[in-house]
């Protein structure tokens, strides 16, 4: 599924973010969601594997954790302790 929503975020008609006419719900598999979400879900999915996080970790990140370094470095910083047993919050 990865594999199949990455090729379908690369397609260039797929790849520009627009305006949805619609918000029909459908089981279709083509009908992603739309270019921001598809965007989206494929960031967390490539963070939550790169820094081997679970999915509530991956939720648990917002915009300002995330700095942008450069084109080819982003710096992610977590707020919380991934060596934390009881989930507790990184104090420095």
């Amino acid at each position: 599924m990865l594999h199949d929503l990455y090729h379908f975020n690369h397609q260039e008609e797929n790849w520009k973010i627009c305006e949805v006419a619609s918000h029909k719900k459908s089981d279709a598999t083509e009908d992603w969601g739309g270019g921001q979400t598809c965007q989206l879900l494929q960031f967390a999915y490539t963070i939550s594997f790169l820094c081997l996080l679970h999915f509530d970790e991956v939720l648990k990140i917002q915009a300002h954790d995330i700095e942008f370094m450069s084109e080819t470095c982003i710096k992610l910083t977590l707020p919380f302790r991934k060596t934390a047993q009881h989930g507790g919050k990184y104090s420095s």
